[in-house]
């Protein structure tokens, strides 16, 4: 029975320490290093803009159509693969603010250029030879690029393909059939793209916008991504004058950084140093544990994306405070359960069940604060929340699985040597 569980735990420090260097180091084309965890713009530091909503004929602007902008912006950045943005609004001065950080693992890449074309309307529309609106952008499902032949050459051209919805797909029908022979011009936020002739009725969901085939290849396709992703993520209810635009420097965030990652390191090894002389063996596991704590948070913020700032990083160390308050309620509740002489094994399997629902309690309690603050916070609040939604429930998981797990399996070793769990022999 002792061979197995010495075999039990052996495997499992294998493991909990191969998860530690997959964490740190990752697995290339499967699982990102702790090198690849994003940052927001207090770490990374970023381009900070601020636009100012301009209506015609000095309509006023609602939170709707400013509710809709943002839905519009966030939609542009999501299809420029920049989730990590932050964008919100100001409904009195009907102001939009954008926050977009840097990417500290690609110094290639220019932050400005996510902000490109993120003030343009994209109003699409269709109009016959006396500039009478046949379609617009209401009329389209989606858009989307392509570098598909478009003609008997078989050679790639760069184009965007607009898809109708089934009242766009009738108008276009329409007018192809009253057009044929004439042209149909295409505009962008009032700039004449393309003017095909309409060689016969198309009664099709789908067409096409080819580029300017005197311009260079490059200048052709990169026009076309610009405008099928302009187009398919909507249009502005109101144009955008930049008020501010600036590019905030990551030096103080990066050296805060620097300063946080040293002294957690500092911190993590203080606090398994004090569980190890007051609990002795458990100190040990909680120990353990902690490590298995810390490489499951790297993972999941190297794969999901999520960027890491300063409050996050507060929330991490607040739920590492987290994980060891669960297992020295464990442990204290242990040696409780050893000093009434009912054996090692009942005193675990008792200490366990004794302390599950505080811990639980305590822990999703401050997990539903966590939510709420993601939910109804802005800008840094709302990473402080979701960081530390992730690091309880982790830290819970480790306490409640791995801490029981490693101990069960050193239980009936030390069963007889009560001092290994904390407890002085005066009190036996």
């Amino acid at each position: 029975m002792k061979k197995d569980n010495v075999i039990k735990f052996i495997v499992s420090l294998v493991i909990i320490f191969a998860l530690a260097y997959v964490s740190i180091f990752g697995i290339t084309n499967i699982i990102n290093s702790a090198k690849d965890i994003k940052t927001g713009l207090d770490i990374s530091g970023g381009v900070s803009i601020v636009y100012q909503a301009k209506a015609e004929d000095n309509v006023s602007i609602t939170q709707d159509d400013l509710d809709t902008a943002v839905a519009v912006i966030r939609k542009r950045l999501e299809l420029k693969n920049m989730f990590d943005a932050y964008v919100r609004t100001d409904t009195a001065t009907s102001q939009i603010y954008i926050e977009v950080p840097a990417d500290i693992n690609d110094t290639s890449k220019d932050p400005l250029d996510a902000i490109e074309g993120l003030d343009k309307t994209a109003k699409v529309e269709f109009r016959d030879p006396d500039s009478n609106v046949l379609l617009s952008g209401t009329d389209i499902k989606s858009a989307s690029y392509s570098e598909d032949a478009v003609d008997n050459t078989g050679l790639p051209s760069p184009h965007v393909v607009l898809e109708f919805s089934e009242e766009g797909k009738a108008k276009f029908a329409e007018a192809t059939e009253k057009l044929v022979g004439q042209e149909i011009s295409i505009y962008l936020d009032d700039t004449l793209l393309t003017s095909p002739t309409v060689q016969s009725k198309i009664d099709s969901n789908t067409a096409i916008i080819t580029m300017g085939s005197q311009e260079e290849y490059d200048v052709r396709r990169d026009s076309a991504k610009q405008y099928a992703l302009l187009i398919d993520s909507g249009s502005l209810p109101f144009s955008l004058d930049v008020i501010s635009k600036e590019y905030v420097g990551p030096y103080i965030g990066q050296k805060a950084l620097e300063i946080s990652i040293k002294a957690g390191i500092v911190a993590l090894i203080l606090v398994a140093l004090i569980m190890i002389v007051i609990y002795r063996l458990p100190g040990v596991i909680a120990s353990i544990s902690l490590v298995t704590y810390v490489s499951i948070i790297l993972i999941i913020m190297s794969q999901t994306g999520i960027s890491l700032t300063l409050p996050g990083i507060a929330g991490l160390i607040l739920s590492v405070g987290m994980a060891v308050d669960a297992n020295v309620i464990i442990f204290e509740r242990l040696k409780e359960e050893l000093k009434s002489k009912i054996g090692a094994t009942k005193a675990f399997e008792k200490s366990f069940k004794n302390s599950l629902p505080a811990i639980i309690d305590g822990n999703i309690t401050t997990c539903i604060i966590a939510i709420l603050l993601y939910i109804f916070g802005v800008g840094s609040i709302k990473g402080f929340g979701i960081v530390l939604a992730i690091g309880v429930l982790v830290s819970l998981f480790t306490a409640c699985v791995v801490t029981k797990f490693l101990l069960r399996q050193l239980i009936p070793i030390a069963n007889k040597n009560s001092f290994l769990f904390g407890v002085k022999k005066e009190a036996e």
